[in-house]
């Protein structure tokens, strides 16, 4: 997670812009400033910060919270509430099979406990999704673990 990161950019600036190709967004240093002094000025480091948005920036704060930062945000109507850390436990709340994630190596039944796995060799789109696993200690290689990307209407955080 790189919420002390986005509190950093957010106090001093960004050294250069947040772009993609693949999702054709991009946010100049110029533009991330305003949308910090509007949205992140009562951010701290460990507390939630919540944001109520205006709904023409939405697109891009969801894209600069979980595509760049690769933060955990929880999507509202009228505001986006914004995690300091990962949540440790998800829950499949939708059935996730081959229909419905091409690339998923097998389905996760509904009630099924996730962990968070990522590692540098796993690739998600964090605008979709994060990477899981429903064994957060297994292994198949040296220090590789298995992950698959889950979307997030598919999951919620498991509490308790």
């Amino acid at each position: 997670m790189n919420f002390s990161r986005l509190v950093n950019d957010s106090k001093f600036g960004l050294k250069r812009k947040i772009y993609s190709r693949k999702e054709q967004i991009i946010i100049s240093i110029e533009e991330f400033n305003l949308l910090s002094k509007k949205y992140f000025k009562n951010i701290h480091k460990d507390k939630n910060l919540v944001i109520n948005f205006d709904e023409y920036d939405k697109k891009k704060l969801i894209f600069i919270l979980r595509w760049y930062y690769n933060l955990w945000i929880d999507v509202r109507e009228n505001y986006i509430e914004v995690y300091t850390s990962l949540p440790d436990k998800f829950e499949i709340i939708s059935e996730v099979n081959k229909l419905n994630h091409p690339h998923s190596p097998r389905t996760f039944e509904k009630g099924k406990i996730m962990y968070f796995s990522s590692s540098s060799y796993s690739s998600s789109n964090w605008l979709k999704g994060i990477p899981l696993w429903d064994n957060k200690d297994e292994e198949v290689g040296h220090g590789l673990k298995p992950s698959c990307q889950i979307n997030y209407e598919y999951i919620e955080i498991k509490k308790g």
